[in-house]
């Protein structure tokens, strides 16, 4: 029976379970499952298809469909999000991924993807090898509280030798002298000044102001006018923390961990989402830094792919650290930005989109997974 690929309607939810039922007995990691809902709300715009043989769900993925400002100018582009193929537990089904990235490219030439996991998956090299500009997006970190970060970052505490030695350089007040053993700390890294922060209820109308005043300084930047930022981090959810600085704002997070597989019990603070002109980059991350600081965080982190925000966060006394976070703009989307035209080569390494582009992690799942 031949595959074909369909919207994801309500009668589909059983089968939708099924499939990920599949994927699990398969052996498939517990997060990798598809929504079971045609409309999981997570985020505005968001189209779900499926691939379907007759009646069983084979695979499925999401278009996330959003405006872009390139160069000041707007144009249509999509979000290709969570794509599932069967494939990955029954290898009959090894090039749908395949057939549902050209599908999605026919709904929508201008997609790209972020997030991914890591170089090592199956979406990136894919991705790679069809000729989508890639690159990771730089994460970037400062630890506020070096006890409680010694006592529950996991990526540290790879062995019994290494949780005793971490432990008891944080019960002894040796925390920061491991920390910069562990080149951890940078010689900005500072607790920032107490400064005024306008957190504001929401962005009507005020960041359209904002919004008119940025675009233009990035070749490639999704939507953020007020209504749009009003649907992605709606008054509605209480996690989300609007600071306005500087001519610009940033959207916080900060949540307490809990036994979480990367930053165990700390509380964490996340700049998930910034904008202002990049000579204000600087203020607007040093207000927000400042204020998670002040909230009592253990540990501040961000994805920011822009050299101005990356050089803010690291003048503020972040230090880099690996990331998995990855972004792949399409041909057609690269091509808009102004990027050059590619074409697929046998062990082609990562190309990199042409700057100034503008993402982060609210151009991606946002605060989903913190």
């Amino acid at each position: 029976m031949s595959l074909e690929i369909v919207a994801y309607t309500q009668e589909m939810v059983a089968a939708v379970r099924e499939f990920n039922q599949r994927l699990l007995n398969g052996g498939a990691p517990a997060h990798q499952q598809f929504p079971e809902t045609p409309d999981p709300g997570w985020m505005p715009g968001m189209e779900l298809f499926l691939a379907v043989e007759g009646s069983v769900v084979r695979g499925g993925y999401i278009l996330r469909r959003q405006s872009f400002s390139v160069a000041g100018a707007t144009l249509a582009a999509a979000h290709y999000r969570l794509p599932l193929s069967e494939g990955i537990v029954n290898r009959a089904y090894a090039m749908l991924g395949l057939r549902m990235v050209r599908d999605a490219l026919s709904r929508e030439p201008r997609l790209y993807a972020l997030g991914m996991g890591g170089w090592d998956k199956p979406l990136p090299a894919m991705l790679k090898r069809l000729a989508w500009n890639t690159c990771d997006v730089p994460f970037y970190f400062k630890v506020v509280h070096a006890g409680r970060f010694l006592r529950h970052i996991q990526a540290l505490r790879t062995s019994p030798l290494r949780r005793v030695a971490l432990d008891a350089a944080a019960y002894t007040g040796a925390s920061w002298l491991a920390m910069k053993t562990l080149s951890l700390v940078t010689p900005l890294a500072r607790r920032l000044p107490v400064c005024a922060v306008d957190l504001a209820p929401g962005f009507v109308p005020w960041a359209d102001e904002v919004w008119e005043r940025s675009r233009p300084a990035y070749a490639l930047m999704a939507q953020r006018d007020a209504a749009t930022l009003e649907r992605l981090y709606p008054l509605s959810d209480p996690r989300f923390l609007r600071v306005r600085a500087a001519g610009g704002w940033a959207v916080l997070l900060d949540t307490q961990m809990e036994g979480h597989k990367q930053f165990g019990d700390m509380r964490v603070g996340t700049i998930v989402d910034c904008l202002a002109p990049p000579a204000s980059a600087g203020a607007v991350i040093r207000a927000a830094a400042g204020l998670l600081e002040q909230r009592g965080v253990d540990l501040i982190v961000s994805n920011q792919l822009h050299a101005a925000w990356g050089r803010a966060l690291v003048e503020s006394g972040f230090r880099t650290g690996p990331s998995n976070y990855l972004l792949a703009l399409s041909p057609a989307l690269a091509e808009a930005a102004g990027g050059e035209k590619t074409r697929p080569q046998a062990g082609v390494d990562r190309l990199k989109p042409v700057p100034p582009l503008h993402f982060n992690r609210g151009d991606g799942d946002g605060p989903i997974h913190l």
